[in-house]
C-alpha cells in the first residue's frame, strides 16, 4: 500500500485515519479507511459531514503543515467534481550579439614582375632605284609621274644637244613602298596585390 503524499513532497500513512479532509470549496470531510486498488494504487474513504462516503486515490490528497488533507475538487451533490488545473508551457526564444573574441587581421603587400612584351610593330622603308633609260621623248609624249602598284615612278628628264633639240628620257626613278614586321621588345612593370590572412584568438 503506498502512502499519502504530504504537503511538502513525502509520504506518510501513520495518522491519515480519521484526519480531517478539506475540498476545493471548503467543505470539511474525514478519511474513515485506507484501501489497495486493484492496481495496487492507494485509495482513501472519505466520509462527509452529511454521511456520504467517497473513495479517492490517496495521491490526490496533499497534507498540509496542520496534519489535514486537502482535496482539489469540490463535492456536490452525489457525485465529487474533480477540478484539475491544465498546464501549459510555453517557449520564449531570444538572441543577442556575443563578442567571441576572435578576428581576422589582414595583410596587403604589394609585388612587383617584369614581363617582356614582344608586340609586332609596322616599319616604313623606302627603296630608291635609279633605272637608266636613255630615250628620246617628243615633248606631246612625256611621260608624267604614276603609280605601279606601290612603286611611285618618277621621270627624270634632260635636255641633250643633237641637230635638233630633243627631250631624253634619260632614268626613271622608282620609289617603293614595302612593309616589314619589326620587334622592339620592352619590360613593363606590372603590380599585383597580395592578401595575407592571420586568424588571431
Amino acid at each position: 500500500m503506498s502512502d499519502i503524499t504530504r504537503g511538502d513532497g513525502a509520504s506518510s500513512s501513520a495518522g491519515a485515519l480519521h484526519a480531517r479532509v478539506q475540498d476545493a470549496s471548503g467543505n470539511a470531510a474525514s478519511i474513515v479507511s485506507l484501501h489497495a486498488g486493484d492496481n495496487g494504487a492507494q485509495q482513501a474513504m472519505v466520509q462527509l459531514e452529511d454521511g456520504r462516503r467517497v473513495l479517492v486515490p490517496a495521491n490526490l490528497l496533499v497534507r498540509q503543515d496542520d496534519g489535514s488533507y486537502l482535496l482539489p475538487f469540490t463535492f456536490q451533490g452525489t457525485t465529487a467534481h474533480m477540478r484539475i488545473p491544465v498546464i501549459q508551457e510555453e517557449l520564449h526564444v531570444d538572441k543577442r550579439r556575443v563578442d567571441t573574441g576572435r578576428g581576422v587581421r589582414l595583410h596587403k603587400s604589394v609585388e612587383q614582375r617584369e614581363e617582356l612584351i614582344d608586340q609586332p610593330l609596322l616599319h616604313d622603308e623606302l627603296v630608291v632605284e635609279h633605272v637608266p633609260v636613255g630615250r628620246m621623248v617628243k615633248e606631246d609624249e612625256v611621260p608624267l609621274t604614276r603609280y605601279e602598284g606601290e612603286t611611285l615612278v618618277l621621270p627624270v628628264f634632260e635636255e641633250v644637244l643633237v641637230v635638233q633639240k630633243q627631250l631624253m628620257l634619260k632614268e626613271e626613278v622608282r620609289v617603293t613602298r614595302r612593309q616589314r614586321e619589326v620587334h622592339a621588345p620592352q619590360k613593363v612593370t606590372l603590380r599585383s596585390e597580395q592578401v595575407k590572412v592571420e586568424r588571431f584568438e
